[in-house]
């Protein structure tokens, strides 16, 4: 009877050692079996390729140092005079400018704004019109300045002009010049003399041509000197004279 409980309890030992030692031996199958699958999707065959060193010829090592359009290197830096600072900041603030007048409405609004002006005061400057006359001969009437009081018809301006020289007055002699002209287109007809017209007055009255332009010359130069109180010159007064001379032998 004893020999039968030990042979029992022999075999049951067994068994269960036999079944404590299967679970590990199934991993460990599973991690070979999964080590093995993954060596044979990765590997790849072993590289048998040989490379075979190469070496350039001498020549072509000169040909290509001799290249020029290999040549890289940079030349050498030259510092910058205030001249071209001074070039590269104008450069960089017109090119800013222009930027920010393209690139916006009120910009280009501007720009073409600008553009009439020079192309209208291009047009004027070939058709040779006053710009100021234009624009303000309605207030040069109403400041009404009186070109002369007195009789032109009975004045011998020749005289007058060189007594006036003679005494270095040269304003004096600049507004005797201008009414002598006056006389010269009243006895043509070509204006009519009342007392209150102004010179411009006068100069608006003449059609279009060499004496309404030789007119307005010396309009200007009266109004220079009687009128604004400027010193005239002796130079200035024979540019006045010569003026008044060519304009009075085409008349």
């Amino acid at each position: 009877m004893g020999r039968i409980v030990i042979l029992w309890v022999c075999w049951f030992c067994t068994g269960v050692y036999a079944q404590g030692q299967e679970p590990t031996i199934a991993v460990v199958d599973s991690v070979v079996q999964a080590e093995e699958t993954v060596t044979e999707d990765f590997a790849g065959p072993n590289d048998t390729l040989r490379a075979a060193p190469r070496a350039f010829e001498p020549a072509d090592i000169d040909r290509l140092k001799n290249d020029p359009d290999l040549n890289y290197e940079q030349p050498p830096t030259v510092a910058e005079s205030l001249w071209d600072r001074f070039l590269r900041w104008l450069n960089e603030m017109l090119s800013s400018l222009f930027e920010k007048t393209t690139t916006t409405d009120l910009g280009r609004f501007v720009m073409y704004l600008l553009a009439f002006a020079v192309l209208v005061f291009i047009i004027l400057k070939f058709l040779r019109v006053d710009a100021y006359r234009v624009l303000y001969s309605g207030a040069d009437r109403g400041v009404g300045y009186e070109v002369f009081h007195e009789d032109i018809h009975t004045m011998d301006f020749d005289r007058l002009i060189q007594e006036a020289t003679e005494r270095k007055e040269y304003r004096l002699a600049t507004r005797l010049v201008f009414l002598y002209a006056l006389k010269l287109l009243s006895d043509k007809q070509l204006i009519d003399v009342k007392p209150g017209k102004t010179n411009h007055d006068y100069v608006d009255e003449l059609n279009r041509g060499e004496a309404k332009t030789g007119l307005n010359e010396l309009s200007f130069y009266f109004d220079y000197a009687w009128y604004g109180n400027f010193p005239i010159s002796d130079t200035q007064f024979q540019r006045i004279q010569n003026t008044f001379a060519q304009w009075r032998d085409r008349l």
